[in-house]
């Protein structure tokens, strides 16, 4: 019954933006209004599923939801990110379920159901929030800053600790609780292409906090840091640290080729700054694409799936006769079962390649002297 609501003119008709109505001298569309609809689910499913701590094995949605979380935070997330994971956590999981929601939304024929449902008077209400580049654009904006904003923050930590340039950025918790390995450095047996490894001592799986932390006591925090450099630690003021931090980021945000070693003539320098500003305007070009690369690749992504099931529903309506219809239709209802399975698979892979990728460009940003 829905095919002949997707079989439409023009097939664009089911992912462009189609304006509702207007709030505060703002013009709602219906993926907007889709995003805030996974805005809220968000909101109230998390709270009610993780309602407060339990001693017990998760089981249904928690267990559904908490093995996901594990698994970005532990397997996707740690590895890039190893001491910084827990201050990027939120963020990241965040912008995964989001996407996620979104996708899945979309995959859900709601604006069609709502049009049956009202007997036609009630229209294109329903959609894929990120199937459209305002959406996407606004989640790789949100990235975009994100990791800027984050590199610029650890270097103006190292620069109030002491510890800017020594590369003593693994040794201890951002957090402050006990330091840990990263899940690729503890006893593992190596998976081919995966993002971590899958851990030796089956254990884990009950205990994955547990297992991939470090088991030798030591001290951690400032203490650790100052005990494990034998240097003497020189720390900035606040103001000097805030003051210095961005140009320090941009001196570090592309590589010095000719930089000397202690020991070589300063006429290197010469060379070095003006290679080094070459490769900084194409550092910022890259800057500039990696995220708009985020934005293209999930739209494009949600777009496409949905375009061609349109396409097929139109080629069903299209026939002159019944008997026509027939015949295009039930080979291409089994086709689309297969298209929708591919596009559910597609809402979680897009979700988790969004994630990932911001997570990478994040550990590049946050690492010290890049």
């Amino acid at each position: 019954m829905l095919f002949p609501l997707m079989a439409a003119v023009n097939p664009l008709e089911h992912v462009v933006p189609t304006d509702l109505f207007r709030i505060f001298g703002l013009t709602v569309t219906n993926q907007m209004l889709m995003a805030l609809v996974a805005a809220v689910l968000m909101v109230l499913i998390f709270p009610a599923v993780f309602r407060g701590a339990d001693a017990k094995p998760p089981t249904g949605a928690r267990n559904f939801l908490e093995s996901i979380l594990e698994f970005l935070r532990i397997e996707v997330f740690r590895p890039a990110l190893k001491d910084h994971t827990e201050r990027f956590v939120p963020f990241l999981w965040t912008l995964f379920f989001f996407i996620l929601f979104c996708n899945l939304l979309g995959f859900i024929p709601l604006g069609e159901i709502i049009y049956l449902i009202s007997g036609g008077r009630i229209r294109h209400y329903g959609g894929t929030a990120t199937g459209t580049m305002s959406t996407t654009g606004g989640l790789a904006i949100c990235a975009f800053f994100v990791i800027h904003l984050s590199g610029i923050a650890q270097v103006y930590r190292s620069l109030r600790s002491g510890h800017y340039g020594h590369g003593h950025h693994d040794t201890g918790s951002s957090n402050g609780s006990p330091p840990f390995e990263s899940a690729q450095n503890l006893e593992h047996m190596r998976g081919d292409a995966l993002p971590a490894t899958l851990p030796n001592d089956f254990r884990a799986l009950s205990n994955p906090t547990g297992h991939y932390q470090d088991d030798v006591p030591r001290p951690h925090g400032p203490a650790a840091m100052v005990a494990e450099t034998h240097e003497p630690v020189h720390h900035m003021s606040a103001a000097g640290a805030a003051l210095a931090a961005v140009p320090l980021y941009l001196w570090n945000f592309a590589p010095h080729p000719f930089k000397p070693q202690p020991g070589q003539s300063g006429v290197l320098w010469l060379m070095d700054v003006p290679m080094w500003l070459f490769l900084l305007m194409l550092e910022f070009i890259g800057a500039l694409v990696k995220p708009f690369a985020l934005a293209i690749r999930l739209f494009a992504n949600m777009v496409g799936g949905h375009t061609v099931l349109a396409v097929l529903a139109g080629l069903i309506v299209s026939a002159p006769t019944i008997l026509g219809q027939l015949g295009i239709g039930v080979p291409m209802s089994l086709m689309s079962v297969f298209i929708r399975a591919l596009e559910l698979f597609v809402a979680f892979l897009h979700a988790y390649i969004f994630t990932f990728l911001a997570t990478l460009f994040i550990a590049s940003a946050v690492a010290p002297e890049h």
